[in-house]
């Protein structure tokens, strides 16, 4: 029996990804759930709220409701949580597609926005400009940076899939109808399969889940 701890930046148990996600492993899985905001009071929840000029995270309690945060601010407790993992999975997956430092482990640690950069960079070996949906739009400019890192230009759309509507998603996509641009990242661990399929009903482009790119790899370890 194998044990795969999965840090979420929002509130545990994750019932919008967890049981999504299933699928792509074995039996002889347990999933560890951690996340930044459990037990946090409403106090400390407003002391993790972005100021200016932090990196703007979202993410979302148990009961559905999102919470936005800065990355800097959490980076020390997702270390803590990562301590008390130890010794209790065999490899800790972070569920979240923003960028982080690389942490201080014993164990194995997948970084998203790494996997998901470097799978994108091994689908398209010619670099073209790619469509992104995020959140929200004070993540744009984090967003552009960091999809340049993998030599892509990110041409991007908002769609908060916390506060998900259908009408905002096919927005942002018809949004990239007249871009130059053939592929689509849904770049936020948020973003779910049925979003996916609502958006290739309006869209022959193809489309990126970040779920699925980074559960389906770790699952490959199993």
């Amino acid at each position: 029996m194998h044990k795969i701890g999965v840090i979420t930046i929002g509130e545990s148990p994750r019932t919008d990804l967890i049981p999504e996600i299933k699928r792509f492993f074995s039996s002889n899985i347990t999933f560890v759930e951690r996340g930044v905001l459990d037990n946090l009071s409403n106090i400390e929840l407003a002391e993790i709220s972005p100021k200016n000029g932090q990196t703007t995270l979202i993410s979302r309690k148990n009961n559905g409701t999102p919470v936005e945060m800065a990355k800097e601010k959490i980076i020390p407790m997702i270390q803590s949580i990562i301590d008390d993992l130890h010794h209790k999975v065999d490899l800790i997956i972070l569920a979240c597609t923003g960028v982080f430092p690389t942490f201080s482990s014993n164990i194995p640690i997948i970084y998203p926005d790494h996997l998901l950069n470097y799978v994108s960079q091994g689908i398209f070996k010619v670099k073209e400009n790619i469509g992104v949906i995020v959140p929200l739009p004070e993540q744009i400019n984090s967003i552009k940076a960091k999809w340049a890192t993998a030599g892509f230009q990110a041409i991007t759309a908002t769609c908060s899939p916390y506060h998900f509507q259908e009408q905002a998603m096919i927005k942002a996509i018809v949004a990239f109808e007249n871009a130059n641009v053939n592929t689509v990242v849904l770049d936020c661990i948020g973003y779910t399969q049925p979003m996916k399929e609502l958006i290739q009903k309006q869209s022959d482009k193809f489309i990126i889940l970040s779920r699925n790119i980074i559960f389906k790899t770790v699952s490959e370890l199993f």
